[in-house]
């Protein structure tokens, strides 16, 4: 990764943070707001399938994937391909340019008060939990 690039994912990992989208592992105390979120780094190599999005994070329910680039990348055919397969999944699939970041921060706020498919999903994982469909809330 570029070193542009690497400063860019540290200034979208820190925004998150700030937000209350934490990165696994994140312990409790050093959470300063209230976790609404979760996120983990993907890190490209020998053992990872080729064009998976850099950053895969659950945000107030909803699969919010981040594939950072630097103002002159180029996201290959395969991370456009999973991105689109993303968003056809109802996801939110994002390539994410330095200069895409003011309209990314609007679209997590969105993203955050949306509240549309939380009751339903919550009466579902409540109905649907049990010793062979654990749904851990609490660890």
């Amino acid at each position: 990764m570029m070193a542009s690039e690497k400063l860019f994912e540290k200034k979208v990992e820190k925004h998150l943070h700030s937000i209350g989208v934490y990165q696994a592992g994140t312990p409790s105390h050093r959470m300063k707001t209230v976790q609404i979120g979760w996120f983990t780094k993907i890190w490209g190599g020998g053992y990872q399938k080729s064009g998976i999005p850099d950053l895969l994070c659950c945000v107030n329910g909803f699969f919010v994937s981040i594939e950072l680039k630097a103002s002159n990348g180029r996201p290959s055919d395969l991370q456009k391909m999973n991105t689109a397969r993303i968003n056809q999944s109802n996801g939110i699939g994002i390539v994410l340019y330095p200069e895409g970041f003011e309209s990314f921060k609007e679209l997590m706020k969105g993203v955050i008060t949306c509240k549309h498919h939380i009751r339903e999903l919550n009466s579902m994982k409540d109905a649907l939990t049990g010793t062979g469909c654990a749904i851990l809330m609490t660890y």
